[in-house]
């Protein structure tokens, strides 16, 4: 099926489910059923087999309530579900609610969309995740992709809301459903999107429960007058009756919702034609113990997670019953820090899926996607991607902008919001009056207690309702950590101090100046051959073993540090260490199959001295960085290593390879300051930020040719860097300067002092997130303003959150588009792995083939590799390869390229061609 353009994401919830739709320029809106963006998950199955859904089956289970299901989520592993007079498969009882979502999908649209995103509970194992998958297809859906609730939550609020969450900072998501309450906690990896740490979950806690002590409130006014009427309101037998009892729990749940943004109101109980007052006050003491209930738990998930209080950077509140006052007040009280919430929070977890689609590292080029979940019958999971991955679940960091404004910040005690939910009274689930367990006092919070505001009626103590036992499991499984579809790969902004090291006793004084860097032996070859040459008109042979020679798998460039010739050195091993999965794998997939991609070409060459492949797999994690770094060095057959490839990945490895004398080269990395560590071993492929500033300022001078242009940078070091290299390459064009804070979020002064100075272009200098915000306001205030960044902004998420008005906006990238790779690259990638080639992968091919041609070479210690490397001089499939002594390129171009944004996609544009 051809693509539409359209992406949907479903909140598939236990009481609720929610959809958001896509328009192929960015727009977004939820879907209406009957009215509502919340469609009730509840199906009735009637007497010929036909299943309602939503509302119809609600009202027809007040009569028929053995047909009902009201929560088919819960029973998703239950295989099927007596309902009427037979079983029902559950997965069609899924599809059915999903149906109704595709239906009005396609109504609205006009046409399928083109990518569906569907997310889940973070602990949900294969096995219903697969069901949820099959459900989608069995709707009428195209395979979708699966996110787990609150990546997409936390993704929504980084990406949608403007939350700044650092990379390698821990968020916390609170999400107080209908039926049930989660506490996530979520860290945000070098990708930019989010990985699950741990999960605690309540499943007798929910707006339902809280629905229930308020019923059971008034029946301590009720019971025992006037006959048996409150016995038929909490145990309905005719229709009547159930009517009745629908009411009070209606105005029940409607009175809690009102209460969140008045003092106080009334509930209507009915047979008894009265209606009882109700304070905020009555209604904060009637929650408090659920509450606290969720509080311990969000405090139990954050020690579990490994961090502090003190470390969360961000509270995120989600579910409708996150919108109850004393939730927010209790958090903040609890962790010292003010959640963050927005007007619908019912509709964060739909919306946050579509920042998690597509799963493309960079922004998709022309537009490529990756490989979605595949529902199988027999598969019993995903199918693997070739890249290695299973496409399961999305944490990817891509924000799309609603058609109407968002509202998000930290919340007051008293904040207020509007209504929505429509809970389903349990009176429905069995025909019955069902209640919520008599209240028990929870487990202590470390915080001191807040104090219960007084009741204005004197409590007393009949047997409170219970609300019925839960299908749910107690035990909650193991949190599961898929690797999801891939997100834009972002370096932090982390400014760390260079780190000085004495010089290991292994490491070689820095090298003298390059036209002297090939040593004695070249300097008299030289003269040899002059020599021969004019005596004899003997070719003296070149492209040796010993400094290099012809660059294995390159384009036939040689290295010019010539030796002797020696016999290969065998029995060794080449290592990538960088995330190969998780969130935002995809950038690392592809360095790391191209470094296979070189071994395996050179072993058929060697097919009797071969080079082993050895991986080591960060997933983008400080942690691990560090002890598989450590792995690396204890391996003495790992000679060279291509990575590590994300700044907080370097910081983290690069002292313990540096110290173990082990020559790294990074295909990725472009932060100036990583080659001011003072590490003798470590190398960059790519060009700088530096070196991508200065191409975007000749850029704006002599393509789009701008007399004046502003420059426009955040606080961190790489802004400060671009502004100083755009400045200087500039000169007199240089126009307006400004400088945002990345707190601030409000960049209506910047944006008047570009439009305001005169310019007629602008670069920015800033992350992706700050980006979108900046350029939505700069292009409202002047649509169509020519506009320069860097790669932080080459992101599909900068993309999406930019809705279209980013279009015609120019990104540079050190990274060299894989169709433009000499060699034949993108074609023997395109063979081996059945997948297309995308960002990083030359440069990684370029590096092991360094580190080839130096075992070619007979360079068998790590010692003698640094020294290899060092003086390497050739040709590459991206680009020419030469070394400065701090292990940046030094080259005359470096190539970089510009991209243009074409929602939803970038485009190539060309290679920048060198000052």
């Amino acid at each position: 099926m051809a693509d539409s353009g359209f992406r949907l994401g479903i909140d598939f919830g236990t009481s609720n489910t929610v959809a958001v739709l896509r328009w192929p320029d960015g727009r977004t809106k939820p879907l209406l059923f009957d009215g509502s963006p919340l469609l009730p998950s509840a199906v009735y199955v009637n007497a010929d087999g036909t299943i309602l859904t939503g509302r119809d089956a609600m009202h027809s289970a007040r009569l028929q309530p053995h047909r009902f299901e009201p929560y088919p989520k819960r029973r998703v592993e239950e295989g099927t579900v007596w309902l009427g007079e037979r079983d029902v498969p559950v997965l069609e009882l899924v599809a059915s609610v999903l149906r109704r979502v595709t239906t009005e999908a396609e109504r609205v649209a006009g046409a399928k969309p083109g990518q569906v995103n569907i997310t889940h509970p973070a602990t949900w194992p294969q096995q219903r995740r697969q069901t949820l998958a099959q459900a989608a297809t069995a709707a009428g859906l195209p395979a979708p992709l699966l996110s787990s609730e609150p990546v997409a939550a936390a993704s929504y609020f980084v990406g949608t809301v403007g939350t700044h969450v650092p990379v390698g900072g821990i968020a916390v998501v609170y999400d107080f459903g209908a039926g049930t309450f989660d506490a996530s906690v979520v860290r945000r990896n070098a990708g930019g999107g989010f990985d699950m740490l741990v999960s605690e979950g309540l499943p007798d806690a929910g707006g339902l429960d809280v629905d229930a002590a308020v019923v059971a409130y008034l029946g301590r006014n009720f019971a025992g007058r006037e006959g048996d009427q409150w016995r038929r309101l909490t145990n309905p037998e005719s229709e009547s009756d159930r009517r009745a009892a629908w009411q009070l729990w209606e105005d029940a749940r409607l009175a809690k919702e009102m209460l969140s943004r008045a003092a106080t109101t009334y509930v209507h109980v009915p047979l008894f034609d009265e209606s009882v007052p109700i304070g905020r006050e009555q209604l904060e003491q009637l929650a408090k113990p659920i509450l606290d209930r969720t509080v311990t738990a969000t405090q139990i998930a954050i020690q579990s997670a490994g961090a502090a209080q003190s470390q969360v950077a961000a509270v995120f509140l989600v579910g409708g019953s996150s919108r109850i006052p004393l939730a927010a007040t209790l958090l903040h009280r609890a962790l010292g820090l003010a959640p963050t919430a927005i007007e619908q929070p019912e509709l964060v977890v739909a919306e946050g899926a579509l920042h998690l689609a597509p799963p493309t590292g960079r922004a998709s080029v022309g537009g490529t996607t990756g490989t979605p979940i595949v529902p199988s019958p027999t598969s019993g999971g995903p199918r693997p991607t070739s890249g290695g991955g299973m496409e399961v679940s999305g944490d990817v960091a891509a924000a799309p902008v609603s058609a109407a404004p968002v509202s998000g910040q930290p919340v007051s005690p008293a904040f207020s919001m509007p209504s929505m939910t429509p809970h389903l009274p349990p009176v429905l689930q069995t025909g019955t009056m069902p209640a919520v367990p008599a209240q028990q006092t929870p487990p202590p919070v470390s915080t001191p207690p807040v104090s219960p505001p007084p009741v204005s009626t004197p409590p007393v103590s009949p047997p409170p309702m219970q609300r019925p036992p839960v299908a749910f499991p107690q035990q909650r499984p193991p949190v599961y950590q898929p690797p999801p579809p891939p997100v834009v790969q972002q370096r932090p902004p982390v400014v760390v101090p260079p780190v000085v090291q004495q010089t290991p006793p292994w490491q070689a004084p820095p090298p003298p100046p390059p036209q002297k860097r090939t040593g004695t032996f070249l300097a008299i070859g030289g003269g040899v051959l002059a020599l021969l040459l004019v005596i004899g008109g003997i070719v003296w042979f070149g492209n040796r073993n010993g400094g290099g020679g012809e660059t294995p798998g390159g384009d036939g460039g040689t290295s010019q540090a010539a030796a002797p010739p020696a016999s290969p050195a065998c029995g060794y091993k080449i290592a990538y260490l960088g995330m190969a999965s998780g969130t935002g794998s995809d950038d690392g997939i592809m360095m790391r199959n191209s470094v296979r991609m070189a071994v395996d070409e050179y072993n058929l060459k060697h097919t009797d001295c071969p080079v082993t492949f050895a991986e080591f797999d960060t997933q983008g994690k400080e942690d691990l960085s560090k002890s598989k770094a450590n792995d690396l060095v204890a391996d003495s057959k790992i000679i060279g290593v291509i990575g590590p490839v994300y700044r907080n990945e370097i910081i983290s490895a690069g002292p313990i390879l540096n110290t173990a004398g082990i020559p790294m080269i990074a295909p990725f990395a472009a932060d100036v300051d990583l080659t001011t560590m003072g590490w003798g071993t470590f190398y960059r492929i790519i060009g700088s930020d530096e070196d991508q500033a200065n191409a975007g300022a000749r850029y704006l001078k002599n393509t789009i040719k701008a007399k004046k242009i502003a420059i426009v940078y955040d606080d961190t070091a790489f802004g400060e860097v671009g502004r100083k290299a755009v400045s200087n390459t500039l000169g007199s064009l240089a126009g307006t300067t400004v400088s945002i804070k990345r707190a601030d979020k409000d960049f209506a002064s910047a944006v008047k002092q570009v439009t305001d100075g005169g310019n007629d272009a602008v670069y920015f200098a800033g992350q992706a997130d700050d980006g979108a915000v900046f350029v939505k306001a700069l292009r409202t205030a002047k649509p169509n303003f020519p506009i320069v960044s860097s790669d932080k902004v080459f992101t599909q998420g900068f993309v999406n959150n930019t809705a279209g008005v980013a279009d015609g906006l120019i990104a540079t990238c050190p990274c060299l588009p894989a169709e433009k790779a000499g060699g034949d690259f993108a074609s023997k990638y395109q063979a081996k792995f059945e997948q297309t080639p995308t960002y990083y992968g030359p440069e990684s091919y370029d590096a092991a083939n360094v580190f080839l041609a130096g075992l070619q070479a007979g360079k068998a210690t790590r010692e003698d590799m640094v020294k290899y490397v060092r003086a390497y001089t050739g040709k590459g499939v991206a680009r020419e390869i030469k070394f400065d002594a701090s292990g940046n390129l030094d080259v005359p171009d470096p190539v970089i390229w510009s991209y243009k944004v074409a929602n939803p996609y970038m485009k190539i544009d060309t290679a920048i061609p060198p000052a």
